[in-house]
């Protein structure tokens, strides 16, 4: 078992999602987009299909200087049957610093990559992965950073 706080490197293959997503400057960012979009992921996530791991969900995000994009999403075998509303889109496979901590996981991370001369791909979507049953943040968070080649 890996103890918090340590950084692995791992790989992960192509990954299947479905699910809802915000968008917000961060200038003017309302914490309540965000907390009104995972309510009615919540109430809609049976409606998702083909679902791998159905213990769990996965919230990539992305930033630019001026907005970020906020997902909620469940892992799918396939893209077949995206509901209504929903968004399905495909993750290639990547390289990723991961780490589960009770501090400040993206610091972390981000201190290990800096101390070992490695780089995110700042292109590519970080993933927060949670567990239903406990998805206190950062506690139980684990959070994937991508690399750079």
């Amino acid at each position: 078992m890996v103890a918090d706080n340590q950084v692995q490197m791992l790989v992960l293959p192509e990954i299947n999602l479905v699910g809802l997503c915000v968008t917000s400057p961060f200038k003017g960012h309302l914490p309540e987009r965000v907390e009104d979009m995972k309510q009615e992921f919540h109430r809609r996530k049976d409606e998702i299909r083909n679902v791998i791991h159905p213990e769990r969900y996965v919230s990539p995000s992305f930033t630019s200087e001026v907005l970020f994009t906020y997902l909620i999403c469940m892992e799918v075998a396939s893209l077949s049957d995206v509901p209504e509303g929903m968004l399905g889109f495909t993750i290639p496979p990547h390289r990723y610093a991961k780490v589960k901590s009770k501090g400040d996981p993206y610091q972390d991370i981000h201190d290990y990559l800096k101390a070992n001369n490695k780089q995110s791909n700042k292109r590519a979507l970080a993933l927060e992965i949670y567990h239903f049953e406990n998805p206190a943040w950062p506690d139980e968070a684990e959070v994937c950073i991508p690399l750079l080649a």
